[in-house]
Formats: structure tokens, C-alpha cells, sequence
């Protein structure tokens, strides 16, 4: 632009100077980053740029050197704002020369410093746009290793899950079986009531393990271990998991509130759905342990529209708010020797049944939602 020979005259004949005090200035804020020789062979490509006003932005040899650029900057993990931070160090070395040159060879230095502005602020914005999209497709590699790792962790659980349903499923069948036969054998003879009661605990400690291996049995994708879904009342189903917990309510002296407005028929897997039941109830149980005061539990049932919703509130310690976002994902936990899987387990038998999880939580109740679809899956 012949309007500003004089102004590049000037800027020309100051080129070592201008990128000596860029240098200066980005290496004293810098110091363990950036080497001499590369750094300055760099600040004379973009000398050039800033000073070949002749040539449009867009069609500047520079273009083609800002993709590498933005690569070794990124490659070599230096952050976002040292491209800002260098920006504005150029523009105060060019600002520096000028203004000692102001009077008498340039009275007015501003379109110029207009059109000098304009270039640099061009190129800052081709390298941070480089930066981001580079850095945004790292991230999304990791992000496909790390998924892909966690979907590694849970094809393994399903593998071991499908070998558990071959290698302790079938002993618990002749178990359960004996167990039929030895409570027949006692009703046809005189036995002790305290022999009934031992029964009792056999067989719901028996249920308990079966419902364990069943939680564990979603993570696998084997049809042939599904279990089928049948019609339940809410009623029917608390009922048949609080009979096997009642003795822990007890013993660690728990009151339960059971408040169910009404009944409702669910279309679940039973035993995969008691096992959620069970893990929510005992996860809160575990959590009053250590509480000084009264301990309590509520549970409480509603309908809604198309669904019936099942709250188990204890008054507990507030749920870790670090972890709270990803609860319900696998090996997520504060436990020092929790697996992470229990809650995994019930998002996925849930999900499963065609129903959802969640959990409200704050410093003197947490609350786990339960909603259950109130139709069938043909309906």
C-alpha cells in the first residue's frame, strides 16, 4: 500500500529490533518454554506477514505454516493463552518502534496501526482456530480409548456374569431343592420352632445370594439367562424384600416408615428388580451407620401417569457431590473397599424393565427414585 510506504520504510528498517523485543518479552514470561532459534526463525515468517500489506491475509504464504504451528504447540502441551500472550507481545514491540518514530517521520501512526492490527489479530485467530481443533480431536480420541476401555471392563463382567450363571447357579439349584426337602421332612415331624426359624434364615440368606448373582447377571448380553418378566404389585414386591432385610432393620435399631398411597401393578423381572430394591435399601443402611442420631428410613410409593414411583429416603450423610453426576456409572464409588458395580447394576436392570433410577440428595435426606412403567411391554 503505497498510502504507508513511509510507515513500512520504518518498520522494515526496525525488523531485528521488533523481534528481538517481541522475544525478550515472550521468553522473561516464559522463560522454560520456547528455543531461541525456532522462536526467532518463526518471527521472521510473521515479520513478513504483518508487513506484506500488498498481500490479502487470506492468500498469504503464511496460511500454510499456522496448521504446523498450532500442532507443535499443542504437541508440546503449552496452554491456550500463550498464543494470546504472544500476540499481544508483537503488537507492543511494533508499538515501541513506532512511537519513537512518531515525529518527525510518521505525525500519524493510526491508520496504520489500524491495518498492522488487523493482520496480527487475522493471524492469532488462524492459530487459535487450529489450536482448538486440534486439541478438541485429542480429546476426542481419549475419549474413544477411554469408552473404549470401559466397554472392555464391562465385556469382561459379562463374561465372568455368564460364567457365574454356569459355575454357582447349578449347585444353588441342588441347594435350593434340599433345602425344599428338608423343610417338608420338618413339618411332617415334631421340630423345634427355633429349627424353623434357622430354616428361615438359610433360605433368605439363600435368596439374598441368588439376587446378588442376578444384579450382576445384567451386565451380560446372553439372552438365555434373562429372566422373564411377569406381572407384580408394588405392594408384593417391597413386601418380598423387606421380609429378607427386616432382621438388619432391627439389629442396627433403623426405623422404617412404609407409606404406599396406593398399589399399582409393574411388568418387571422379579428377582433382578428385588436386587435393586435390596442394594438402594442397604447402600442407605450403610450410610447411617456411623449417624449418632435417630436412624430412619421412608419409603414411599405413588402413581403418575403411565408410572408408579417408589422413594427410598434415609437420613443418612449427603451423597458425595464429586461423584453425584456419574453414580450410576460403573466403578464409580467413595467406598474405600466399594467395587462401584452396585448401582451400575440397578441403572441397568432399571433400564432393562423400561424404568429409571436417580437420586436427590442433600445434607440431612438422600433420596433414590425408583419409576416403574405401570403397562405391559405389549401394551
Amino acid at each position: 500500500m503505497a498510502e504507508f510506504d513511509k510507515e513500512l520504510q520504518v518498520i522494515k528498517s526496525s525488523r531485528d529490533e521488533i523481534i528481538t523485543r517481541w522475544y525478550s518479552l515472550l521468553t522473561e514470561a516464559f522463560p522454560d518454554f520456547y528455543g531461541s532459534e525456532e522462536l526467532r526463525r518463526q518471527a521472521e515468517y510473521y515479520f513478513d506477514f504483518t508487513v506484506d500489506l500488498h498481500i490479502p491475509v487470506e492468500t498469504h504464504e503464511l496460511n500454510e505454516r499456522v496448521p504446523l504451528w498450532s500442532r507443535n504447540l499443542v504437541d508440546r502441551g503449552l496452554p491456550l493463552h500463550h498464543i494470546f500472550r504472544s500476540t499481544a507481545y508483537w503488537r507492543a514491540a511494533v508499538f515501541d518502534v513506532l512511537e519513537s518514530k512518531v515525529e518527525p517521520e510518521i505525525p500519524n501512526p493510526i491508520p496504520f496501526l489500524a491495518v498492522i492490527i488487523r493482520r496480527i489479530e487475522y493471524i492469532q485467530e488462524m492459530v487459535c482456530s487450529h489450536y482448538i481443533e486440534r486439541t478438541s480431536s485429542r480429546l476426542k480420541d481419549k475419549e474413544r480409548a477411554l469408552t473404549q476401555l470401559h466397554d472392555d471392563r464391562l465385556s469382561l463382567i459379562g463374561k465372568m456374569a455368564a460364567s457365574m450363571a454356569h459355575e454357582i447357579r447349578n449347585p444353588l439349584t441342588s441347594i435350593k431343592g434340599f433345602l425344599k426337602l428338608i423343610r417338608e421332612s420338618l413339618s411332617a415331624q415334631e421340630s423345634s420352632d427355633k429349627t424353623i426359624r434357622y430354616l428361615s434364615v438359610v433360605e433368605n440368606e439363600f435368596e439374598n445370594i441368588n439376587m446378588q448373582i442376578t444384579g450382576f447377571l445384567s451386565f451380560s448380553k446372553k439372552r438365555v439367562i434373562e429372566e422373564p418378566v411377569i406381572r407384580l404389585t408394588a405392594k408384593q414386591l417391597l413386601d418380598s424384600v423387606i421380609s429378607l432385610l427386616n432382621p438388619r432393620f432391627l439389629s442396627e435399631n433403623v426405623n422404617l416408615v412404609i407409606d404406599l398411597e396406593d398399589d399399582a401393578d409393574l411388568y418387571i423381572q422379579k428377582v433382578a428388580v428385588q436386587q435393586v430394591l435390596s442394594n438402594v435399601i442397604n447402600n442407605g443402611l450403610d450410610a447411617m451407620e456411623e449417624v449418632k442420631y435417630e436412624k430412619e428410613m421412608h419409603i414411599c410409593g405413588y402413581s403418575r401417569p403411565g408410572c408408579y414411583i417408589l422413594e427410598i429416603a434415609n437420613n443418612g450423610p449427603e451423597v458425595n457431590p464429586r461423584i453425584l453426576d456419574e453414580l450410576f456409572e460403573p466403578f464409580v464409588t467413595d467406598k474405600e473397599e466399594g467395587t462401584g458395580l452396585g448401582l451400575a447394576v440397578c441403572k441397568t436392570i432399571m433400564q432393562k424393565n423400561g424404568g429409571e433410577i436417580g437420586c436427590v440428595t442433600g445434607p440431612k435426606r438422600t433420596t433414590f427414585l425408583l419409576t416403574f412403567r405401570t403397562h405391559s411391554v405389549e401394551g
